[in-house]
C-alpha cells in the first residue's frame, strides 16, 4: 500500500466538520428566506433549526453500529451519500414537510460521520501526531464557518430579499451537495483502520494498514503486537463485559457532551447575527459582516491547536480553553446585566470562540477518542454523539426562549444565558483538574490507564 500523510488523511476527514459548520451557518443565515418562502410562524422557526437534531441523534445511535459492521471508512462513505439526498430533497423542497425530512435526513448523515470520523483519525494517527492530526478538524470548522458567513453576508448583500426568498436559499443548499461530492470523492483514496481490520481478524490487511502511517519498520512490529495483545477477546468474538475502568472512560462521554453545549457554542453559531444586532445596536448588514470574524476567532484557535496540542499536552489545552469561556462570557453576562452594550462587547464573542476552539471544540473531540479502549470506542462514541445532539437541542431550543422570558429579562436584562454559559464552564474546568494526561501514549497504553482503576478483561 502508498504510504498516507496523516495530516492530508485528517483533512479529508476533515472535510466533514467543515461541511457541517458550513450548514450551521448557511441555516442561520438563510432563515429568514426560508421563514417567508413556507410563510413559518416565529415559533416555528426554532423548530425548522432544530429538527435535523432528530436526524443526528439516530445517527449517532446507530454510528457505532456501523462503524463496527461494516468498518469506520464505508460508514463515513454511506454517510456522504444520505447527506446530499437529505439536502437535494431539501434544496428542491416546496412545502415545509419535505424540507424537514429532508433536514432529518442529513442530520442523520452527520450524526453517522461525526462519530466515525474521530474514531478513525484517531485509530490510524501515530501517538506522537495524533492530537495535531485530530485538531485539523477544527482549522476546517474555521473555514466552514468563515464561508458559511461569508456566503450568506454576500447573498444578503447583492441580492434583493424577494430574489433570495425564491432562490437564494436553495443555491446556499446546493453548495453543500457540491462540497458533499469533493468529499467523496476524497474519501476513496483512504484506508480502513487497521484497528478495525485486526477485530475483524483480517491481520495482513491490518499490518499493511498500518505501514501507511508509521515510517519504521521496528515501530510498526511494536504497536502491532500490542494491538493484537488489547484486541484478542474481540478478535475471538468474546465480548468484554462493561466494568472497571471502562466505566469510567464511559463517563466521559456523558459528561464533556454536556459541558460542550453548556458553553453555549451552537446558541451561538445559530443565533450569530441576532445576537450581534442586540448586543452591538447594529444594522442587519453589520450583524451578517461581524458574524464572519467568529470564524476567523475560530482560525485562530484552531491554529494555535494544530501548533501546540502535541506540546503541550490535552489537560494545559482545556483548562486554558475553560478558563477563557468562563471569563469572556462572564464579561459579556456582565455587560448586559448592568446595560453596557456597545460595539466591543462583540470582541468578547470572538474571545470566547477562540477559547472554545482550544478547548472544548477541538481538544475535547480529540480526548474522547482516544481515551476510550478500542473496545468501546464504537459505543462511546456513539454515546458521546447521543448526547451531544440531546444537549445541543436543549440548548437552541431554551436559547430564544430564555431570552424572550418577561419575568427573565426584566430582572437579568437579558444575560441569564450566559451567566448559566460561563457558570457551566467553571465546572468544566474543575473536572478537566482530574482528568490523565494522554499526549504521547498509544490508545494501548491509554487502555492500560484505565485498567487500573479496574481490571474488565
Amino acid at each position: 500500500m502508498k504510504s498516507k500523510n496523516i495530516y492530508s488523511v485528517a483533512a479529508i476527514i476533515g472535510m466533514a466538520g467543515f461541511i457541517f459548520v458550513y450548514d450551521s451557518a448557511n441555516l442561520g443565515g438563510s432563515v429568514k428566506y426560508i421563514q417567508p418562502y413556507f410563510n413559518l410562524l416565529p415559533n416555528q422557526v426554532g423548530i425548522l433549526i432544530a429538527i435535523s437534531l432528530i436526524g443526528n441523534f439516530f445517527g449517532s445511535l446507530l454510528s457505532g453500529y456501523f462503524s463496527d459492521k461494516i468498518g469506520r471508512k464505508m460508514t463515513m462513505i454511506y454517510g456522504i451519500v444520505i447527506g446530499a439526498s437529505g439536502l437535494a430533497l431539501a434544496a428542491l423542497s416546496t412545502n415545509i414537510l419535505f424540507f424537514c425530512i429532508g433536514r432529518i435526513i442529513f442530520g442523520f448523515s452527520t450524526g453517522l460521520i461525526f462519530v466515525a470520523a474521530p474514531m478513525y483519525i484517531t485509530e490510524v494517527a501515530p501517538a506522537s501526531k495524533r492530537g495535531r492530526a485530530g485538531s485539523i478538524r477544527q482549522l476546517l470548522l474555521a473555514f466552514g464557518l468563515i464561508l458559511g458567513y461569508t456566503t450568506t453576508f454576500l447573498f444578503n448583500y447583492l441580492f434583493s430579499i424577494e430574489w433570495n426568498i425564491k432562490f437564494g436559499w436553495r443555491i446556499l443548499i446546493s453548495i453543500e451537495i457540491l462540497l458533499l461530492g469533493i468529499m467523496f470523492l476524497a474519501m476513496l483514496t483512504l484506508v480502513e483502520s487497521p484497528r478495525w481490520l485486526i477485530i475483524k481478524g483480517r491481520i495482513e490487511e491490518a499490518k499493511k494498514s498500518l505501514e501507511c502511517f508509521i515510517e519504521s519498520e521496528d515501530r510498526v512490529d511494536l504497536v502491532f503486537s500490542e494491538m493484537l495483545l488489547n484486541n484478542s477477546k474481540e478478535i475471538l468474538g468474546k465480548k468484554v463485559p462493561i466494568r472497571g475502568g471502562l466505566i469510567y472512560a464511559l463517563s466521559l462521554c456523558i459528561i464533556f457532551p454536556i459541558f460542550r453545549q453548556l458553553s453555549g457554542v451552537n446558541a451561538i453559531t445559530y443565533y450569530a447575527q441576532k445576537i450581534f444586532s442586540e448586543i452591538s445596536n447594529t444594522s442587519t448588514n453589520l450583524a451578517y459582516f461581524q458574524s464572519i470574524f467568529i470564524g476567523f476567532s475560530e482560525l485562530l484557535g484552531a491554529i494555535f491547536v494544530v501548533s501546540f496540542a502535541d506540546k503541550f499536552g490535552r489537560k494545559i489545552l482545556l483548562l486554558l480553553g475553560a478558563a477563557g469561556m468562563f471569563f469572556s462570557e462572564g464579561f459579556i453576562a456582565y455587560s448586559l446585566y448592568y446595560s453596557k452594550v456597545s460595539l466591543d462587547l462583540s470582541y468578547l464573542v470572538y474571545i470566547y470562540n477562540f477559547f472554545f476552539t482550544i478547548s472544548a471544540g477541538a481538544m475535547l473531540t480529540v480526548y474522547i477518542s482516544e481515551a476510550l479502549p478500542t473496545v468501546i470506542r464504537s459505543k462511546g462514541s456513539a454515546l458521546t454523539g447521543m448526547i451531544n445532539w440531546i444537549a445541543d437541542a436543549a440548548i437552541i431550543y431554551s436559547f430564544p426562549l430564555l431570552n424572550a422570558n418577561v419575568y427573565l429579562t426584566e430582572k437579568f436584562h437579558g444575560s441569564i444565558s450566559f451567566i448559566i454559559f460561563s457558570i457551566s464552564m467553571l465546572l468544566f474546568f474543575i473536572v478537566i483538574l482530574f482528568l490523565p494526561e494522554t499526549k504521547n501514549k498509544t490508545l494501548e497504553e491509554i487502555a492500560n490507564y484505565w485498567k487500573t482503576k479496574g481490571n474488565w478483561e
